[in-house]
């Protein structure tokens, strides 16, 4: 079920012969969807019988008429992120990431993990119950592995159908008609996060404008420079935030912290810390500020400044798979099985943006680089410039440690082609 539609056994069959219609079945090789077939087809995806209560049996109030469509096209480039945390903060998974493109121009033939992500594709960027299989599946493996057993809580999405050999983990999924108010993402999470994502990305524009590039252009970003981005905003989504929105949800009791501090902590008999600031407004604050900063260049008009809620909710973020057709998702899934033959066949494929990937420096350039920064900073006395020059010095030496290995696993024989 999702947005009000029920799914019954009828639907599924009528679905079932429109998309052989799409691939062009011959009527002679049809399956004869009988009550056996279906009762294999759910079992196969873990759909079960359920009775609605409440306000979740109730009809929708709103016809499909009365939804608003835009008619701009919307940009060819779009993730979909996934968030899982425990309830105190200690715990936050890698974001899984879901793009179009296996291998997108920016990760230069290299897949996600090798990135350093949990990224998966398929021809709308959107969470399928596939995707979410897998995922959940290895991250049960995982726990067996540890000796752990946990709950989690979770939206009541179509896409997350929850297959029936979890061993460790225990799936609850909210009651539709409560998502909004219960689920701790809902609570400034997810808004915590885009806010730090975006005055990320407005500080980048700023900067960008700084070194000349043009307004049109200090926007552009490719997927491996905005993934990037979204992982450094996910890590400043701190345990603060995270059992704030927990017990604002509240479905928990209070939530003890893991470490141990004294009863009255010294510093609450110097500073009142009911005055300190929520972590969610300080977010939102450095949004303006960036924006400010924007602003201040000329680059960005005062009169074109978009509200911060406009900002961090945009219309449509969310309207991606309420109007998507039969003939949008029978591609779908044709363009994500050819994708998966290209990667193995071809190791990835070069769908991507539109933003022009520029060449890579190479390691002359980037160590001529560390030489001219470190330079700049040897004669200030500030502790920040101390630790970049540490860590400069960290890159220089690993830059020289590749470039010595790559001399030594080259031999005579690479040069000469094998008969």
């Amino acid at each position: 079920m999702g947005d009000g539609i029920v799914l019954t056994g009828e639907i599924l069959r009528q679905k079932w012969i429109t998309f052989a219609n799409l691939v062009g079945i011959p009527d002679d090789d049809r399956l004869k969807l009988s009550n056996g077939w279906l009762r294999c087809f759910k079992d196969r995806n873990g759909l079960k019988e359920m009775r609605r209560h409440g306000e979740a049996a109730m009809a929708p109030d709103r016809g499909l008429s009365d939804r608003k469509r835009s008619g701009v096209k919307g940009k060819k480039v779009r993730l979909t992120y996934a968030f899982t945390s425990n309830a105190d903060g200690s715990e936050k998974l890698r974001p899984f990431v879901i793009g179009k493109a296996a291998r997108p121009r920016a990760f230069n033939k290299k897949s996600g993990a090798q990135l350093g992500f949990y990224y998966r594709n398929n021809a709308k960027a959107w969470m399928t119950a596939r995707l979410y299989q897998d995922w959940i599946e290895e991250w049960d493996r995982e726990l067996q592995k540890k000796g752990r057993n946990i709950l989690l809580l979770q939206d009541n999405f179509s896409g997350h159908i929850v297959p029936p050999n979890l061993k460790n983990i225990r799936v609850e999924n909210f009651e539709p008609n409560l998502t909004a108010h219960v689920q701790p993402k809902d609570q400034g999470i997810i808004r915590c996060f885009k806010a730090h994502y975006r005055a990320r990305f407005i500080q980048r524009a700023v900067n960008r404008y700084d070194e000349g590039i043009t307004p049109a252009d200090i926007y552009d970003i490719n997927q491996l420079q905005a993934m990037r981005m979204a992982d450094e905003a996910w890590s400043d989504v701190d345990t603060t935030t995270i059992r704030n929105c927990w017990r604002k949800a509240g479905i928990l009791p209070a939530i003890p912290s893991r470490t141990t501090q004294p009863s009255i902590p010294i510093s609450s008999l110097v500073n009142d810390t009911s005055s300190q600031t929520d972590p969610i407004i300080e977010a939102e604050r450095q949004v303006e500020n960036a924006l400010d900063d924007l602003v201040a260049t000329g680059a960005l008009q005062t009169k074109n400044r978009m509200d911060i809620n406009a900002l961090l909710n945009p219309e449509g973020e969310s309207q991606i798979l309420t109007e998507t057709s039969d003939e949008e998702i029978y591609h779908a899934v044709m363009d994500s099985m050819k994708a998966r033959e290209n990667m193995e066949i071809t190791g990835g494929d070069d769908v991507d943006d539109d933003i022009i990937i520029e060449p890579r420096p190479t390691r002359r350039e980037v160590l001529k680089a560390v030489s001219t920064i470190g330079a700049c900073i040897e004669e200030s006395n500030d502790p920040n410039s101390r630790k970049l020059e540490a860590l400069l010095g960290s890159l220089n030496r690993q830059l020289r440690l590749d470039e010595t290995r790559n001399m030594r696993d080259t031999h005579l024989t690479d040069f000469f082609q094998k008969l």
